[in-house]
């Protein structure tokens, strides 16, 4: 039997696919609190009290890390710039060869300590010349003393006694002949010591100013170098008399030493003060070496008989002077009516511009007082002949025209002439080869080598005070030295 009640529908699968749920996490929004307050330069009012702090902080360790970053970086630079730059700075050159800072300090260390040793040597030479004409004086009196005492004997004797006041008379003419012995001995040693106040410590101390060490100093660099690229170029022999040995620098630098030892402090005070080491001063003191071997080689190449020249010239302030001069010479005047009309050397003027007969090297000691080469340069080059007119050269601050009337291959030198020659031999060698080299030696640098910081601080800028005229003790004013040495 059917049954009357409908039946429920089937459910039917439902045919969408089945959806993921997914729940997305929900999150509050929280308003930070600002208090509009700006953080710098009206800027940062937007941001949070925490916000803030956190800047700060960052921008105070960055300030911070620049400025040890700074204060490291000044150190780095300063001690560089101290120990590596400024050493390094070329004060001048010489053929391409430069010359640091570094080696002047070192050599005007040398040159002033120099010049304090010649100056302390000439006080104690004077103390002990004032010493021993003291004991000569003590004799002087003595003597006369017993001088007094025998005639007293003499007067006091009778008058039958001829052979007792022959024998006293003798002995007051002896001892009177010593009291004339004795003070000649004592004004020679007094003159000595009078020579030594009055003339070689004032001359000494001229050369102890910052100035004069530090030109000096600076001149010697040059010329060293100089020296050297010289001698590179001469054969064995030259090199072995020019070249310090080893046991004569060692020789050298003892004696230094032992000069310096007499200074307040002796030489390690001396080392310390003027910042320099052993083994500065050992080079420096070679370089002094060397420079003494020159002058001894040089002094030994005048000789006489020599080749020598007879030369005739005339001297003009200016260039165009010199070309007038020049140009009534290729006319066919007469060179010495040309020589008076023009001529500014008052030696040679008067008598045609003859220089008489020269030695090479001569002419700079006699008319160029040391100081310009080129004329001799000139006069001296090979294959000069008589006759021959020199084009106009610019030597020592003024125009030259020179020609030679002369020539012998050996002609003998006059011994005071030769004498002087040879004890300027390196200063007359020197002229000639700056006038060789020309503008290869630059200029040096007067600013940095006049730097007090550059020169020892115990040298004066002007000479010391001169000595009390009492003939001993140490000249006032003068470093380096304690009191009564």
């Amino acid at each position: 039997m059917n049954s009357q009640t409908a039946r429920r529908p089937e459910k039917t699968n439902n045919t969408r696919p089945a959806r993921n749920r997914k729940y997305a996490k929900q999150t509050a929004h929280v308003e930070i609190r600002r208090d509009r307050t700006p953080l710098i330069f009206g800027w940062g009012g937007h941001l949070s009290r925490a916000e803030k702090t956190r800047l700060q902080r960052r921008a105070i360790w960055v300030l911070a890390t620049l400025i040890a970053l700074t204060i490291v970086g000044t150190v780095v630079f300063s001690w560089v710039n101290i120990n590596v730059i400024i050493p390094n700075h070329t004060i001048t050159s010489v053929n391409g060869e430069n010359i640091p800072l570094a080696n002047f300090r070192k050599m005007a260390a040398l040159q002033a300590q120099l010049r304090l040793n010649s100056i302390n040597g000439l006080t104690k030479q004077s103390d002990s010349l004032t010493k021993q004409s003291s004991q000569l004086q003590k004799t002087i009196d003595s003597t006369n003393k017993q001088i007094d005492d025998l005639n007293k004997q003499i007067k006091a004797l009778p008058a039958d006694q001829k052979d007792q006041h022959d024998a006293l008379t003798k002995q007051v003419t002896d001892a009177q002949a010593k009291v004339k012995d004795t003070q000649t001995k004592k004004d020679t040693l007094d003159a000595q010591a009078n020579n030594i106040l009055q003339n070689q410590i004032p001359n000494a101390k001229q050369l102890y100013t910052q100035s004069q060490v530090a030109n000096d100093s600076s001149d010697w660099l040059q010329q060293d170098a100089m020296i050297r690229q010289w001698e590179a170029n001469q054969g064995t022999n030259v090199r072995t008399q020019i070249n310090p040995a080893p046991n004569t620098i060692t020789q050298a630098f003892n004696a230094f030493k032992a000069d310096t030892a007499s200074s307040n402090g002796g030489y390690s005070q001396f080392l310390s003060s003027d910042n320099v080491s052993d083994q500065d001063i050992h080079d420096m003191i070679t370089i002094k070496v060397r420079r003494d071997n020159m002058q001894k080689y040089l002094a030994g190449q005048y000789i006489t008989p020599a080749y020598q020249v007879q030369a005739r010239g005339m001297t003009l302030d200016t260039q165009a002077d010199a070309q007038k001069a020049l140009d009534r010479l290729h006319k066919g005047d007469d060179f010495a009516k040309v020589v008076k009309d023009m001529s500014k050397d008052v030696n040679t003027n008067t008598k045609g511009g003859d220089f008489g007969w020269l030695v090479n090297g001569q002419y700079s000691l006699d008319y160029a007082q040391k100081v310009g080469g080129v004329v001799d340069n000139w006069l001296f080059a090979s294959q000069r002949k008589v006759n021959e007119l020199s084009p106009i050269i610019s030597d020592a601050g003024a125009f030259h025209i020179v020609q030679i009337t002369g020539i012998q291959q050996s002609r003998a030198v006059d011994s005071a002439k030769l004498q002087s020659l040879k004890g300027s031999a390196l200063d007359l060698w020197l002229v000639k080869q700056k006038a060789l080299l020309g503008s290869k030696i630059t200029a040096t640098d007067i600013d940095t080598i006049l730097d007090a910081s550059n020169l020892p601080s115990s040298v004066p800028v002007s000479p010391p005070a001169q000595q009390n005229q009492n003939g001993s003790g140490l000249p006032s004013g003068l470093p380096g030295q304690t009191t009564g040495q």
